[in-house]
């Protein structure tokens, strides 16, 4: 906040300010609670819950003095190996993406932020990362109608103000080779622009990624990712380069001042919009974390983990739990948990027993002990554990044990991580939070006991195991 009131004191012009803060400030700010990641979100069956998520981060985002968030993600997940989208998606469901982007959007543009769709056309379906390389979307005109689009369709006809362009090649829309979506004409002016109606800002995806370094040196990209449509280039890498470059297409002919003009009479408008006529109006009368952190944004955070909380079995009724479970029962928690587990010793009367993640011989001799109980509570916390040879082999020990009497297993990760974990559907009770922290832990805690309902529902294939 200090360091911006700084820089707008020492601009001639009003700065417009922006963040990458897809589950709010906390993405930049550790002082302040994360609101959950898009694929959590993409559970919850009550939008306006994720409408007023966005207006609680526009309120937090103006208190700080920024203008832009470069989010919602309306890419489609529908590559589980996605290796740079994956949870920051709201699913693979194309209607429900585009449900949770829309309500989304309009929450942080109801508080006064600009909020900017992304990746256009659809980021969705690589299995590289665009920061390292440029990925290849190989879907046909139809698939990506079906798939890609929509998100991007509803946001356009809901109002969004600003559309972020993907460096990712789509050979279905542009037709010469190794070219991004991010400096394709076809893509921006045709598709986005004439065909979608979209007459709001058009930003890049940032150019230091390798997505955009292969369209050449700083300087020369900026120039050809305006000449395709772009208003504004983000994370420019050489201002006065890019300043002589332009100035170079528009001599041959490759820009006009006509459309830097057209571009500078978008941006201003926004600007002004956000910057003047939308002056912030609150104030923080003491420590700015308390206020960012306040009480109604707690509230809510917990609010959005209960109603994404998702169980996928729950046979003969085993949830709630409402009159205990048989004596000799435990708990296993693998990872941490600290909050559930204690929750679960102390309504249940149980005994916790916490498996180690780092230490195999540690993890051997607590699992060796556990034969003697009839049933579990399995706590799976780290849902990415298990993945060297002997770890292998101790994660199916750990999951035999939902075998046993009416277990209930719950999994408190990436919904995705959950395919490599079949045992667990052994369980009489599997249930997904998709997180792990303390309004995870609360919402669990809270579904076992019955204070609430679990009516959350997959945004995503659990591999062969579960369908969307």
């Amino acid at each position: 906040q200090e360091v911006i009131a700084d820089l707008q004191s020492d601009s001639k012009l009003r700065l417009l300010v922006s963040i990458d803060g897809e589950w709010g400030l906390a993405m930049r700010f550790p002082d302040v609670t994360p609101f959950p990641y898009a694929m959590t979100l993409g559970a919850i069956q009550d939008d306006s819950l994720i409408f007023r998520m966005g207006l609680e981060m526009a309120r937090q985002f103006r208190l700080m003095g920024i203008h832009v968030n470069m989010a919602p993600v309306a890419d489609v997940n529908s590559n589980p190996n996605n290796p740079v989208i994956g949870h920051r998606s709201f699913g693979e469901v194309p209607a429900n993406v585009s449900r949770k982007t829309v309500a989304y959007m309009q929450g942080l543009q109801e508080g006064g932020i600009m909020a900017v769709g992304k990746h256009f056309p659809g980021h969705g379906d690589t299995d590289t990362d665009s920061h390292k390389t440029l990925p290849l979307v190989n879907h046909s005109v139809e698939r990506l109608s079906e798939m890609d689009l929509p998100p991007f369709r509803a946001l356009t006809d809901a109002g969004i103000w600003a559309v972020m362009t993907a460096h990712i090649e789509v050979p279905a829309l542009e037709s010469t080779k190794g070219v991004p979506s991010s400096f394709s004409k076809a893509v921006i002016e045709n598709l986005l622009r004439q065909q979608m109606g979209f007459n709001g800002l058009v930003i890049t995806d940032a150019v230091n990624m390798q997505g955009a370094k292969v369209m050449g040196r700083p300087g020369v990209v900026d120039a050809l990712a305006l000449a395709a449509g772009n208003d504004i280039v983000e994370f420019t890498e050489n201002l006065p380069a890019a300043i002589e470059e332009v100035l170079k297409f528009i001599d041959s002919g490759q820009l006009s001042w006509e459309q830097i003009e057209d571009k500078c009479r978008r941006s201003l408008a926004f600007k002004y919009w956000l910057t003047e006529w939308l002056p912030s109006d609150e104030t923080c009368t003491e420590d700015i974390v308390i206020c960012l952190n306040s009480e109604d944004a707690t509230d809510l955070n917990q609010k959005l983990y209960n109603a994404a909380i998702t169980t996928l079995k729950n046979e003969n009724a085993t949830l709630p739990v409402l009159n205990g479970l048989p004596s000799n029962y435990a708990c296993v928690v693998l990872g941490s948990a600290p909050s559930l587990s204690s929750g679960i010793s102390y309504q249940y009367k149980l005994p916790v027993y916490e498996l180690s993640v780092s230490d195999g011989a540690a993890f051997d001799r607590v699992i060796s002990t556990l034969d003697r109980y009839d049933g579990f509570i399995i706590v799976v916390a780290d849902t990415r554990w298990g993945r060297l040879a002997a770890n292998q082999a101790r994660k199916l020990r750990l999951m035999r044990l939902a075998e046993k009497g009416q277990s209930i297993s719950l999994f408190m990760g990436n919904a995705y991580h959950l395919a490599s974990w079949s045992g667990l559907t052994k369980s009489s009770a599997l249930v997904v939070s998709y997180q792990n922290n303390e309004f995870a832990e609360r919402a669990l805690m809270e579904l076992l006991r019955g204070n609430i309902s679990s009516s959350g529902r997959l945004p995503v294939s659990v591999g062969e195991l579960f369908k969307a």
